[in-house]
């Protein structure tokens, strides 16, 4: 996890929710698997302990009265080859529950959003799960912890990169937040294979590995429009 960001002071955001429930998986991956992956889009990843820094997070928000469910996956980018600051996120693919609001999304910014099934819950025990369709793209649940959380208020602030060079939108991600460790022996993770969606693979392949859930109960996630 990492608390930093850029100053927003002099950013419109197109969207400013407030209220919003939180369920996010950091974990890690290969790094020279992602070194390769992120070549083509100009950046290095952003690594601790020799590897890339992921995060996969769902949220329940409400815009404009308008109810909906988010799906993000984020990979930790950094402008230098040493990868040692936290520059922003690379977007490869997120999802939400609206079909309308996917649709918007493609189309008014740029942004590679497609449609799923998309249930969360950010109480103990915490869990994520992604269906296209019928099938589960993504399961990701916690076991009731043994120890109590951390519990502190995080806030980043910073630009989310997109696919092919398409450009860049900045985004506010901000509230207390409960940090419990993951737990491979107790804690589920599973990704189906030989999806559509090129990413699900990209994380089997890369050995993503979870670290750090994050729970938020009432948090801010602001976006800019998508600067090219």
């Amino acid at each position: 996890m990492n608390n930093s960001g850029v100053s927003g002071t002099s950013i419109k955001y197109a969207a400013d929710l407030d209220n919003v429930r939180e369920v996010t998986l950091y974990g890690t991956a290969d790094l020279s698997f992602w070194q390769e992956a992120l070549r083509k889009e100009g950046f290095f990843p952003y690594q601790e302990a020799d590897k890339a820094m992921l995060l996969l997070s769902a949220i329940d928000a409400k815009w404009r009265g308008f109810k909906f469910r988010e799906f993000v996956i984020g990979v930790g980018v950094c402008y230098n080859e040493n990868g040692t600051s936290l520059d922003g996120y690379y977007l490869p693919q997120a999802f939400n529950s609206s079909r309308l609001l996917a649709f918007s999304e493609r189309v008014f910014f740029g942004t590679p959003y497609s449609r799923a099934d998309i249930q969360l819950e950010n109480k103990l025990p915490a869990f994520i799960k992604l269906y296209d369709r019928i099938e589960v793209l993504l399961r990701a649940e916690m076991a009731v912890p043994d120890a109590p959380p951390i519990v502190e208020y995080l806030e980043w602030q910073g630009p989310i990169f997109l696919p092919n060079r398409r450009g860049k939108f900045f985004a506010i991600l901000a509230g207390e937040t409960a940090i419990y460790p993951f737990s491979p022996e107790t804690d589920l993770f599973e990704i189906k294979p030989g999806s559509r969606y090129e990413i699900f693979q990209q994380l089997i392949d890369s050995d993503f590995t979870g670290s750090v859930w994050g729970l938020r109960s009432s948090s801010r996630h602001a976006k800019s429009k998508t600067y090219k």
